[in-house]
C-alpha cells in the first residue's frame, strides 16, 4: 500500500494570522499547484485508490479536484486547534501565553484549543485505521502538523523534534506499508514542484 500525504497549497495570509482550524482562502495561484500535484500522482496511483481530506476548504478543494469529488472527510486529520489564538496575528499574541507554548508545544494546551500531543494521537489513530483498508493506494490531503505527527510516529522519534521536518505547501510525502510484514517505510518526504 502506498500512502501519499499532501499538504494543502499555499494560503492567502498577508497579516500572518494564526489560522489552525479556521477557514482561510488559498493563494491566487493554487490551480497551477493543483495541476502539478495531479500530474505527479497520475502515473503512480493504482486502483483501488481512496482519497481522504481534512474538513477545511484549503484541503477539501484539492481533494475534490484530485478525486473527482470522491473523497472522505475525516476530522482527525484537521490542523492543530489554536483555541483563543485562532485568527489573531502571531505578533499580537500575548508573549506570556506564547512563551510557554514555544518552550513546550507538545504538552502546553492553548486556552480553548489543544496541544500537539492531542493532534498526534488523533492523527496516528487515523493512520492506523487506513492501514487496515484494502486499498492499493491512499491519498490524504491535510496539514503540516498532521504530516509531521505521522512521520514522527513512523520514525519513532520525539515529538519535540517534529518541527525539524520540513513540510512545504503543495508537498507530497510517500509512506509505503507492506501488510504481510507489517512494515512501514518512508519513500520520500516533502517532494515539491521544481520552479
Amino acid at each position: 500500500m502506498n500512502i501519499y500525504f499532501i499538504r494543502h497549497t499555499e494560503v492567502y495570509n498577508p497579516n500572518k494570522l494564526c489560522y489552525g482550524q479556521s477557514e482561510i482562502p488559498l493563494a491566487e495561484n493554487f490551480t497551477a499547484h493543483f495541476d502539478w500535484l495531479q500530474d505527479s500522482l497520475e502515473s503512480s496511483l493504482e486502483s483501488p485508490t481512496a482519497f481522504y481530506s481534512s474538513p477545511f476548504r484549503r484541503c477539501s478543494k484539492l481533494a475534490d479536484y484530485l478525486s473527482n469529488d470522491n473523497f472522505i472527510t475525516d476530522e482527525r486529520i484537521a490542523e492543530l486547534h489554536f483555541g483563543d489564538w485562532e485568527m489573531q496575528a502571531w505578533d499580537k499574541i500575548n508573549p506570556k501565553e506564547l512563551e510557554p507554548w514555544m518552550a513546550d508545544f507538545v504538552n502546553y494546551k492553548i486556552n480553548n484549543g489543544e496541544n500537539f500531543l492531542e493532534l498526534y494521537e488523533r492523527s496516528t489513530a487515523f493512520f492506523e485505521d487506513i492501514l487496515t483498508t484494502g486499498n492499493k493506494d491512499i491519498v490524504v490531503v491535510t496539514h503540516a502538523g498532521v504530516i509531521r505527527s505521522i512521520l514522527a510516529y513512523v520514525l519513532d522519534f520525539p515529538l519535540e523534534h517534529a518541527f525539524n521536518l520540513e513540510v512545504s505547501y503543495s508537498s507530497i510525502t510517500k509512506i509505503v506499508y507492506q501488510k504481510e510484514f507489517k512494515s512501514t517505510k518512508i519513500a520520500f518526504v516533502n517532494r515539491t514542484e521544481r520552479v
